[in-house]
């Protein structure tokens, strides 16, 4: 974007988003509205008769393939290019999750169920990296907000479908509707995202002084990368408290499960109306900016909630944590594949979103914990772990509006070298 031409709208990013990238979105979507398997995972095993520490190992198993996923998925799609992960760990995906349902003991069970989390995840830098390659750097963040709409969309209507499935079928259908959905994206991807159509990163993966593919060791020595890759698993550990910490502090506090319900809708419902809309504005900032406002304001949210709790304060500090969310996530996902070398590109991002699904998995654990020993004391502890990654990315990204230069004719072999 040149300088003084107006900033894009959601409108004009929308008529503007690529034939790949509106099928990338689109399959997100379609993908999210039946993601059952983590939610009901646990019920139906238990249902089919293993016991409650049985499905507890086939769902650790599960998390475990999640978060190995995105560093996988990473590496392979920089290898042999987007579209073999995208089509690929969704078949994967497809075929797993059916076979869930016919497990026959629990080693199986984790078996499959790593392999299921693991191509659920490994598709995710590929998808993401085809965006950044098929995108203008000045619609990055309003196309990630957009990518995150269709996954809250997916996540908030996607529960009443499964309601629908468990009162006239029953568990089986319910995987294998989730099973169908993955196949169904693969197909399209495979159809609609042909070999034509694909950026060819891994193509730059020789430079001038590397006769082989860079890996994983590249990213590890970019450190003003991994401050921010630091930022981000902090900033996991303390917004996974909306579901760990957060409904044991209400119901301790005095107030009933509808109070909890009440502030995750208000949550659902702020991050749908506003992020997308927001990110006209955020995308303007550098980068680094909306990323450290929004983990600021979530610790700070996390910091009233130590305060009084009434409902109003309650209702204050989801509202502060919640805006804190719509500012910094589409920056967040945006930033690895801004920052990265075109050859690099999923590599990058898988090395973002693995400590993130890290920070999601521990979360609990962590927030549990204090829970019990400090009681509202442990939003004190989740706060300071926001704001903590508020610092590490202010020194990783820092806080300077970067020189925007105009984009070269062919978008996927552009270099983001100058963002760092």
């Amino acid at each position: 974007m040149t300088a003084g031409a107006p900033h894009p709208t959601v409108l004009s990013t929308l008529r503007t988003m690529s034939g790949p990238v509106r099928v990338l979105v689109l399959g997100n979507l379609i993908s999210n509205l039946a993601a059952f398997l983590n939610a009901f995972l646990v019920l139906f095993l238990t249902g089919q008769g293993f016991s409650a520490g049985e499905s507890g190992v086939v769902l650790m198993a599960l998390m475990v393939g999640r978060i190995s996923g995105s560093a996988v998925g990473g590496s392979v799609a920089d290898r042999v290019g987007y579209r073999w992960v995208v089509t690929g760990s969704m078949a994967g995906t497809a075929v797993l999750t059916a076979a869930i349902v016919h497990v026959p003991n629990v080693w199986v069970g984790a078996l499959v169920a790593c392999g299921a989390g693991l191509t659920a995840n490994a598709y995710r830098p590929a998808a993401m990296a085809w965006i950044v390659a098929e995108t203008p750097k000045d619609r990055h963040v309003m196309v990630f907000s957009l990518l995150r709409l269709t996954f809250n969309v997916g996540s908030t209507v996607g529960p009443l479908g499964a309601a629908l499935l468990l009162a006239y079928a029953s568990y089986d259908a319910l995987f294998y509707v989730d099973a169908a959905t993955s196949l169904a994206f693969g197909v399209v991807a495979f159809a609609a995202l042909g070999p034509g159509r694909e950026p060819a990163p891994a193509a730059a993966g020789k430079t001038a002084n590397q006769e082989e593919r860079p890996g994983y060791g590249r990213v590890l020595a970019d450190r003003r990368f991994l401050l921010v890759v630091l930022g981000l698993f902090l900033t996991a550990l303390a917004y996974i408290q909306s579901s760990a910490a957060l409904p044991l502090f209400v119901k301790g506090s005095g107030h009933s499960a509808q109070v909890y319900a009440t502030l995750l809708t208000i949550n659902g419902f702020m991050v749908i109306a506003c992020e997308v809309l927001l990110s006209k504005w955020t995308q303007r900032l550098p980068i680094g900016v909306p990323m450290v406002a929004g983990m600021a304001l979530l610790g700070v949210g996390h910091l009233i909630y130590a305060g009084p709790s009434p409902v109003a304060m309650l209702v204050l500090a989801t509202v502060v944590w919640t805006f804190g969310e719509v500012v910094a996530a589409p920056s967040m996902m945006a930033y690895p594949g801004l920052v990265a070398p075109p050859a690099l590109r999923a590599r990058y991002i898988g090395a973002a979103t693995t400590p993130q699904q890290v920070g999601y998995a521990v979360g609990p654990l962590i927030g549990t914990a204090g829970w019990h020993a400090w009681g509202s004391g442990v939003w004190v502890l989740t706060g300071g772990f926001a704001l903590a990654g508020a610092v590490f990315v202010a020194a990783g990204a820092g806080l300077r509006r970067r020189r925007v230069e105009p984009e070269p004719a062919e978008p996927a072999l552009a270099s983001s070298a100058d963002s760092q």
